[in-house]
């Protein structure tokens, strides 16, 4: 509720996760059948996918503009929708209200739900964020969060917040597989919170990390590259003319030392837009300082010159 106007009531239920992938998975094999469809975004989060199909359903993927996944663009046949509303990845679109309103009457028209992961919803510094798909409707949102973005990747802990009906299902599965989430994270995060660190946390990465995305940031705009993505999370966009390009900054920059992660990478289907991802949080601050150069460098020798 603090850190994201989400108030878990008595029509919600909070169930402790593994972390988004393996939530997804779960969400999958306890409420759809296999070969059901599910709609995700195009390029989006491939892990996500890959959790899917393991559960065996048919993912397809939706275009993605400058609000984030295409309402319009959803086939009617399917089951569920992933997204990531607040902060579309890889493209860091953040979806404006009134799609939003669209993509929650596309799920009650259609009778499906809608898995909406706020992978990074807690790292915002311009201003106050949209509201939650499931504050909107949590009669067709289930909610998942994580804590990769904001304590550690390999801590495997996250949530998920749905209708009672909806974790009951997930917790019979678990029951069936005897599998569920390792307690040991869930009681590092749980005790992080009640003893008001983790809101001290947060407001130490709200005060360190734009900084490191101005410093980012300027030095690309500096030389003319384009720069897409919401004020917020943790990677910038320079998009790239084409595939030659990308491949271009990409192995350029290896043999400089600096991985640059391309968006070819992350499409479902044939890749259509094309460029780089750029993530300014994991590297120390001198580390940093030193890549910026060297992916600008080649960013702009791709860019202008790709081929």
């Amino acid at each position: 509720m603090r850190h994201r106007g989400l108030a878990a009531g008595p029509g919600s239920v909070v169930l402790a996760t593994s972390g988004t992938s393996s939530a997804v998975g779960e969400l999958a094999t306890a409420l759809l059948r296999p070969g059901d469809t599910v709609a995700i975004e195009d390029p989006g989060y491939l892990r996500a996918v890959g959790a899917l199909r393991a559960a065996g359903m048919n993912v397809v993927g939706v275009p993605v503009d400058a609000g984030g996944l295409r309402v319009d663009r959803i086939p009617p046949h399917v089951r569920a929708v992933y997204c990531t509303p607040a902060h579309q990845f890889p493209l860091g679109a953040r979806m404006p209200a009134s799609r939003r309103v669209d993509l929650i009457e596309f799920a009650r028209k259609n009778g499906i739900f809608i898995i909406e992961d706020d992978y990074d919803g807690e790292l915002r510094y311009d201003t106050a964020p949209l509201p939650l798909l499931i504050s909107m409707a949590p009669d067709v949102v289930v909610h998942l969060g994580t804590t990769s973005k904001i304590l550690a990747t390999d801590l495997g802990v996250g949530w998920l917040v749905a209708r009672p009906e909806i974790t009951e299902a997930v917790l019979a599965h678990r029951v069936d597989i005897g599998s569920s989430p390792s307690p040991a994270g869930q009681h590092v995060v749980s005790e992080f919170a009640r003893h008001g660190d983790l809101a001290r946390h947060l407001r130490r990465l709200r005060r360190v990390v734009p900084p490191r995305r101005a410093l980012l940031v300027d030095e690309l705009t500096r030389r003319g590259l384009p720069v897409t993505g919401d004020d917020a999370g943790s990677h910038v966009v320079v998009e790239l003319p084409d595939a030659a390009a990308e491949r271009h900054a990409v192995d350029t920059a290896r043999a400089r030392g600096v991985h640059l992660d391309g968006l070819a990478r992350h499409h479902l289907s044939t890749p259509h837009r094309f460029g780089v991802a750029l993530g300014y949080t994991a590297l120390p601050d001198p580390d940093l300082a030193r890549a910026v150069p060297v992916a600008a460098d080649c960013l702009t020798e791709a860019f202008f010159d790709p081929h």
